[in-house]
């Protein structure tokens, strides 16, 4: 296989536009040009040459003028009122800012609602582990959640806070991946359905893999069918909010003895889900666009 097919290939602009971010000055312009949105609350505020340059710690001006020129293309724009930042330097700034490139601090583990699928119990708690967020059961000691933990996520939080923000955050991509957008670099994605078997329980996640970036997501199937309206009583009888209740505190009602997933098929996709609201069985569909509707009715969310 090519190189090139499988994303090893590196195109040498890519490299080019790497490099040029390491310079002292650079950076410097880049900040300025952001503190000034900041300052203006306004995003994509130019600065005019002379401005920038008087913003800047550097003495000569055709020494500036070369450090701007460098970043002119991927990381600045020039335009007829100044020069701005591209989305590519937006995205180095709070790069930068986040301290994406530092560790990750853990923090003390905090119990959380929410049954384990595997043993029944109500002993989930969330801590971390090798800088991943986990969910985690106290008594089985199994791994039910795991997701990249940034420094930002936890930088000023309390660890019951930074919990929540996981909660929020995940609701976020979930939302992103239904609606068939990557939830890191905005591509397109293509969608998969995985099953794996643990002690005789079969757990189906929707995985997701961007075009683009090739961040990979998985979120339970039965996700998707919690929008559904015919699920608003049983969402009402057991007291979960959307987008308010964590995923993983869903995880116990899916493989609950009322929620059947069954995969009829995977190419085209058809997933069936029954479940069991005030005695009335639910049966509703999923389809290779992912449109939950009622089997045999046409009604779709």
């Amino acid at each position: 296989m090519d190189s090139s097919e499988d994303g090893r290939h590196i195109d040498p602009a890519v490299s080019d536009a790497i490099r040029t971010l390491g310079n002292d000055c650079r950076l410097e312009i880049l900040f300025t040009l952001a503190e000034r949105e900041w300052e203006l609350k306004r995003q994509g505020h130019a600065l005019s040459f002379t401005e920038l340059y008087e913003r800047s710690d550097v003495e000569s001006t055709s020494q500036f003028s070369y450090h701007l020129k460098q970043l002119v293309g991927p990381f600045v724009a020039e335009t007829p009122e100044g020069y701005r930042l591209t989305y590519a330097g937006e995205k180095i700034v709070r790069t930068v800012r986040s301290g994406l490139y530092e560790s990750t601090p853990s923090f003390e583990t905090v119990e959380v609602d929410g049954t384990c699928p595997f043993c029944r119990e109500s002993a989930l708690v969330a801590d971390s582990r090798d800088e991943r967020f986990i969910i985690r059961c106290s008594a089985c000691d199994s791994t039910l959640l795991a997701d990249a933990f940034p420094r930002s996520q936890a930088s000023g939080r309390s660890p019951a806070e930074i919990v929540a923000s996981f909660g929020t955050r995940l609701w976020s991509a979930a939302i992103s991946v239904r609606g068939g957008v990557c939830p890191e670099c905005y591509g397109p994605i293509d969608i998969d359905v995985d099953t794996r078997e643990t002690d005789g329980m079969a757990f189906h996640t929707l995985s997701s893999t961007c075009q683009q970036c090739r961040m990979v997501v998985h979120f339970p199937v039965e996700m998707l069918a919690t929008f559904h309206p015919e699920i608003a009583t049983l969402r009402r009888n057991r007291g979960i909010t959307l987008l308010e209740t964590p995923l993983w505190e869903l995880l116990g009602y899916f493989t609950g003895d009322d929620w059947t997933t069954e995969i009829r098929s995977r190419s085209p996709l058809e997933v069936v889900f029954e479940i069991d609201v005030n005695g009335e069985q639910v049966r509703l569909e999923m389809d290779d666009a992912l449109t939950v509707r009622r089997r045999g009715n046409s009604t779709t969310y």
